[in-house]
Formats: structure tokens, C-alpha cells, sequence
């Protein structure tokens, strides 16, 4: 099963903060959960020509290249809604970190669109894959909680 796959699929980054340089590290890794993945490049808002060899590229460009397949979206979480509704209208398929949009009302509109143009649209929480949840995961087996509270530290 080391056969190379027919299709690759080209991917493009959106947001190079922790979870999209994480994502790209990913995808330049020679694992073989990326066999059928082809980084193309990434998107940000500030001018960084490249990271690790890997080109940075416009939005409108990563909209209407025919090798980008895929958008991760990693950016702001008051992005994700607008970034994906671009992407699944340009033809692409998404995945995206959580949280997939602010509102109820406009994940349940930006299924809908994901379903009418035949893409596919994956909410993800990257957080989930690190040592430290599968640290605590072990930690907190078999305990009860009794009182907790969530602490969000990021900004808007």
C-alpha cells in the first residue's frame, strides 16, 4: 500500500498563527495521513512571501486556482464564516477550526451551501489532537468533576 495515490488533493492554508502553522507543518510531513494532500500554499493578511519554502498566496488567487482543492481555514474565529462561505462558493472543499461560525443560524446556512455546491465542510478542533488534551484526557479518567469552568485567553 506505499503506491502513490492518482489524485492529490492541493491544499491552501488560511491563517498562519499556531493551528495553520501546525497545519502546514503537517502537510510538508511525509506522513502518511497527508499521502493524498499537496500543499500549495497559504493566505494571510500580513505580507510574509514565505514560510519554510512555502509560498504565500493571495485570497483571490487561492479562490480561482484549479490546483487548490481544499481551504484550511485557521484564522479568526469572526473570519471562519466569511472565509468559508468564499471557498465553498469558489468550488473548494473546507475543513475549519473550531468554532465554525459565531451564530447557530449561520452554520446551519453554511451547510446548507456546502451541500447545495456538492463540498464537503469539516469543523475540527485542532487542540484535540495535542499532548496536552491527551495528558489531561489520562488525568481526569475515572475522576468525577465535580465544578469546573471554561477560561477562553484568546482575543476578538
Amino acid at each position: 500500500m506505499n503506491a502513490e495515490p492518482e489524485k492529490k488533493f492541493g491544499v491552501v492554508v488560511v491563517g498562519v498563527g499556531r493551528a495553520g502553522s501546525v497545519r502546514m507543518r503537517d502537510l510538508r510531513s511525509p506522513h502518511a495521513s497527508s499521502a493524498f494532500l499537496t500543499l500549495i500554499g497559504f493566505v494571510s493578511r500580513r505580507e510574509l512571501k514565505s514560510i519554510e519554502e512555502v509560498q504565500q498566496i493571495s485570497l483571490e488567487d487561492a479562490l480561482s486556482s484549479q490546483e487548490v482543492d481544499v481551504a484550511y481555514i485557521c484564522s479568526e474565529n469572526t473570519s471562519h464564516e466569511d472565509y468559508i462561505r468564499q471557498f465553498l462558493n469558489a468550488g473548494k472543499h473546507v475543513l475549519v477550526e473550531y468554532p465554525m461560525t459565531l451564530t447557530w443560524t449561520a452554520a446551519q446556512d453554511l451547510w446548507e451551501l456546502a451541500e447545495q455546491k456538492g463540498r464537503v465542510l469539516h469543523e475540527e478542533h485542532i487542540e484535540l489532537l495535542m499532548e496536552e488534551f491527551a495528558f489531561l484526557k489520562k488525568e481526569v479518567a475515572g475522576k468525577d468533576l465535580l465544578k469546573g469552568s471554561l477560561h477562553f485567553t484568546g482575543r476578538f
